[in-house]
């Protein structure tokens, strides 16, 4: 029994008890500066992130501090890691193309909470997709479509592609064509339609509304109206719909033809008409 409390005892003042000392702190320390720092990164990110976002970033930036200090303590006591960690490289690589669409959407919504092109409740069109966002989370965005259906985006696609927000700035402008047949006085036309616009609602004064025949078509001529209206709200869409309606009114009203596709068939020969002998006895 004494010669194994002997060799216990030995043992003990073999080991270098500074290193071990100097690694539990270099744990203890690193451990301390990656939460103050995961704090720091919260505090900054959730200025310009959602929640969800920063919490992500701020552990990201603690496990990789706390992973940095832990291999730096090993290495106070001589334990060579190297081999460790070129083994989690190579699993990170790994994992990297086996989840490459993750973290391509991660990154990406990531980007897009920076850039913040779009926000819940706008109504954008993208991917083919015309609604209005109701969600946006780090891996996708979820959109209502007009017809009531919800689609889920991956922010990767969204990221990548062109986006269209309508309601992004308070005013757009809204165009339409209006036909009316040759033989009406165009100045007329011209007349009835700006009186009309001048008195909607809705059309701003400045930007000035635009109106000119644009082409002289197949059946009638046509005239382009451009007009600026407020985008929030859907009120450029209902000013669209009460233009065209008040202009067709005004229009009719006046007297003036809204023409309807027409074509004239000429003959190189003069052509025979025949009747049936049926119809023969009948005349």
């Amino acid at each position: 029994m004494e010669p194994l409390f002997n060799q216990t005892f030995t043992w003990l003042f073999r080991i270098d008890w500074i290193q071990y000392i100097t690694a539990a702190f270099i744990l203890v320390i690193g451990v301390i500066i990656a939460y103050l720092i995961k704090r720091l990164v919260f505090k900054t990110s959730i200025r310009l992130l959602p929640r969800e976002a920063s919490t992500i970033l701020s552990r990201l930036v603690y496990y990789g501090l706390v992973i940095v200090f832990v291999i730096s303590a090993f290495s106070t006591l001589g334990i060579d890691l190297t081999g460790l960690v070129i083994a989690g490289g190579i699993v990170g690589i790994i994992l990297g193309f086996a989840f490459q669409s993750v973290t391509a959407n991660l990154v990406s919504g990531l980007f897009l909470y920076w850039e913040r092109p779009l926000k819940p409740g706008d109504l954008i069109e993208v991917e083919d997709h015309v609604g209005r966002v109701v969600d946006i989370s780090i891996m996708s965005t979820k959109i209502i479509t007009w017809d009531g259906v919800l689609v889920r985006v991956p922010n990767r696609k969204i990221f990548e592609s062109t986006i269209k927000n309508y309601e992004k700035t308070p005013v757009r402008r809204i165009e339409f064509t209006v036909s009316i047949a040759y033989k009406e006085d165009a100045e007329k036309a011209y007349k009835v339609i700006r009186d009309v616009i001048e008195k909607h609602p809705l059309v701003l004064v400045n930007p000035e509304p635009d109106i000119y025949v644009s082409e002289l078509g197949d059946s009638g001529v046509n005239i382009k109206v451009r007009v600026w209206v407020p985008s929030k709200n859907m009120l450029w869409y209902e000013a669209a719909k009460d233009l065209l309606w008040r202009i067709k009114k005004a229009l009719s009203s006046a007297g003036i033809e809204i023409p309807f596709p027409q074509q004239d068939i000429w003959f190189r020969t003069p052509l025979e008409i025949k009747l049936m002998d049926q119809y023969k006895s009948k005349t």
